[in-house]
């Protein structure tokens, strides 16, 4: 946390700035506080009393460094910090809180005193002269005393003048019950402080940083899980230090932020792409033994739901790739013998729930292996997952039982788990397709001509049925089973093209189809007020009970609102695009919770899918096994960041002369291409 101070006046200033840390985690023994100085650097490491297994015991560290004079206290009464009222018969009522003195002075006392005091007995009187002076002066080294204190020789400078005098303080202080002052579990809160002097014009800054240490995570079966950092770092000072002593891992972070937003388009992106990262933070366990899994909502559902990971992992493989790659191994260990995916890991990152019905996660699996390898070129991922894709496709092949090349059976259970479908379903099919479009794709990469050839074979006769029992002229119909058909205006229902444009991967649909059918859920299904909902049925269209007045075809689903938006970018339907994002923008600021996309919990992560409308937004083809990268940015003129696994920049397009500004990794070696012509763009170097 950097304060950067600015004098904007003509004579010298001096100011002073405070953290205070209360800590709520301490055991009935309350914290015991160490103090750290370095170079101008102060330090609260904050401990409980007694170390125990429990998941709240661990450790925090607070410090303070930059400019200006240091001032602290270690550990004090967590009333002090805040306010409490003092109340003797001899000594008065006064307002006691840190604030008061601070506010005078710019300082803290600097107190060094790490524990609580000793516990006060009842009757302090009856204490020797000397052990009544020890306590004495022990108690007046915590500021919450040391304040009384003061005020008293406001008026009575000499105080104590005897031993019947300190007596009567101690025995003031051991009656407060407001502070709690016998409870040491009160104790341990710390606070930091800078008074910084600056001449006119002068700018300084003070730096805080704040680090913890909680290892002890378990999973519900009572396994000690712990945390990755558990390897990094011996605890919260450590990691401090670490911090302190390596400032270029903040400028770093602070940088890639400013790379987001250095785009010409609308901010409404770049606030989507930036915000929805903290996802990866607020709802992942990354575990000591280096399992990774994102919550479907945090707290809520469980970990690496495939079909909500196949929506939001894009933003995860561009910065962290190593982390999607261990979720995906992670869920092929429990792919079903019947080639069926799982569902998402619970309660832990080593059991799964028994989810599998869900017909479109198999797809979605195949999907995301080549996606993950195109990104990656990691040939022991793909050479791992090759037996999990064959039997995903052949699962889903399996559901074919007309022969026409789309699934028609057990096809109700989906990632909308509240809305059955039936028969052919076109969100299901369409999905198919592009898996199967992958699966082609991944046996040319693994050598296996025979299954790519009868695979698409299989996608041209899927394609074929898709439009011959599906299309209705204006869009995909909903599912047709039978003679029975529902109507209803799907708006995932091209969500597999999304994905293979996405991925970069090249559509199995035109360009133009697509618009079409985009411009009809546009225009029926979006509002710019209420945003863009699941499903509705157009006047003159027929619908069934699955679908009419569904909780799930009427609600909005903000994640599935980015994927379209991006496929509408895909497809040159930019207007679109942006009035979807906007919405979403728009309505969860009205909600009071930007970032907080409400499903499953608090904080969804499929909303995490913002991240598509950048990759879509760039045109964003790569192949890093042969260090191939295609670009074909949306508009003549126009700035978007380049987020790659190991490179990082931003792509600027003028007059249609497109330049890469690196300022991380390299793209040496790599065979570039932008626009529809294949032109090779200029590299600067930042």
């Amino acid at each position: 946390m950097d304060f950067e101070i600015e004098n904007p006046g003509t004579k010298p200033l001096t100011v002073s700035l405070l953290g205070t840390l209360v800590p709520e985690f301490c055991n009935d023994g309350g914290c015991r506080n160490a103090l750290s100085r370095e170079s101008g650097c102060v330090s609260v490491t904050m401990r409980p009393a007694e170390k125990t297994d429990a998941p709240n015991c661990g450790e925090v560290c607070l410090s303070i460094d930059g400019d200006g004079e240091k001032s602290f206290i270690a550990g004090e009464y967590r009333r002090f910090l805040r306010e409490y009222i003092f109340d003797d018969d001899n000594f008065g009522v006064s307002q006691e809180s840190v604030l008061f003195g601070f506010r005078e002075t710019g300082r803290l006392p600097d107190s060094e005193a790490g524990a609580p005091p000793p516990e006060l007995p009842e009757e302090i009187h009856a204490l020797p002269d000397e052990a009544l002076a020890a306590l004495f002066d022990d108690y007046i080294r915590y500021p919450f005393a040391a304040s009384v204190l003061r005020r008293i020789r406001d008026t009575k400078p000499a105080f104590p003048e005897n031993s019947a005098e300190q007596a009567d303080f101690l025995k003031a202080m051991r009656g407060q019950e407001r502070l709690h002052i016998q409870n040491p579990a009160e104790f341990g809160a710390a606070a930091l402080a800078s008074a910084v002097r600056l001449a006119p014009g002068e700018i300084k800054t003070v730096r805080f940083i704040l680090t913890w240490y909680f290892p002890n995570h378990f999973s519900k079966d009572g396994r000690r899980l712990g945390h990755y950092y558990e390897n990094l770092f011996d605890g919260a000072a450590e990691a401090n230090a670490f911090l302190r002593k390596n400032p270029d891992i903040f400028e770093k972070a602070a940088a890639f932020s400013r790379l987001l937003y250095d785009t010409t388009l609308p901010e409404v992106y770049p606030d989507s792409w930036s915000g929805h990262l903290s996802t990866l933070v607020k709802c992942s366990w990354y575990l000591k033994d280096g399992k990774y899994g994102l919550w479907e909502g945090q707290g809520f559902c469980g970990f690496h739901t495939t079909d909500i990971t196949y929506h939001a992992s894009f933003g995860l493989l561009a910065l962290f790739p190593d982390l999607q790659l261990r979720q995906m191994r992670m869920g092929a260990a429990f792919q079903r013998e019947d080639g069926r995916v799982h569902h998402f890991f619970t309660p832990d990152l080593d059991h799964v729930g028994n989810g599998y019905e869900r017909v479109d996660m198999n797809n979605q699996f195949v999907l995301m292996v080549l996606r993950d390898y195109l990104y990656t070129g990691d040939t022991d991922y793909l050479k791992q997952m090759w037996p999990h894709v064959i039997r995903a496709v052949d699962s889903i092949g399996a559901l074919d039982a007309d022969g026409d090349g789309l699934p028609d059976t057990q096809t109700t259970r989906n990632t909308y788990d509240a809305w059955n479908l039936s028969g052919t379903p076109a969100y299901i099919s369409v999905l198919w397709l592009a898996a199967l479009k992958a699966a082609a794709r991944l046996a040319d990469e693994t050598g296996d001509a025979a299954r790519a050839e009868n695979w698409r074979k299989l996608l041209g006769k899927g394609l074929s049925s898709l439009e011959t029992r599906l299309w209705n002229g204006e869009y995909y119909d909903l599912w047709r089973n039978g003679d029975e058909r529902d109507e209803t205006l799907m708006t995932d229902q091209l969500d597999g093209e999304w994905f293979l444009r996405a991925a970069g991967i090249g559509a199995n649909l035109s360009d133009e189809r697509t618009r079409n059918v985009l411009r009809v859920i546009s225009e029926k299904n979006f509002d710019p007020d209420g945003g863009l909902i699941n499903a509705s049925c157009p006047a003159g269209r027929h619908t069934t009970l699955y679908s009419h007045k569904n909780c799930q075809t009427e609600a909005v689903w903000t994640g599935i609102g980015y994927v379209t938006a991006a496929l509408c970018l895909s497809v040159g339907l930019p207007d679109d695009a942006e009035a979807i994002v906007t919405a979403i923008q728009e309505n969860q600021s009205r909600f009071g919770a930007l970032w907080d996309h409400w499903e499953c919990g608090h904080h969804y992560t499929r909303p995490m899918s913002s991240w598509a409308t950048l990759n879509a937004a760039l045109g964003l083809r790569i192949d890093a096994g042969r260090r191939i990268l295609r670009l074909d940015p949306v508009g003549e003129n126009v700035t978007v960041p380049l987020c790659i696994p190991g490179v990082l920049g931003t792509v600027e397009v003028k007059n249609g002369s497109v330049r890469i500004r690196l300022t991380e990794g390299s793209l040496n070696g790599w065979t570039l291409q932008t626009g529809k012509d294949g032109r090779t763009p200029d590299i600067i170097r930042i």
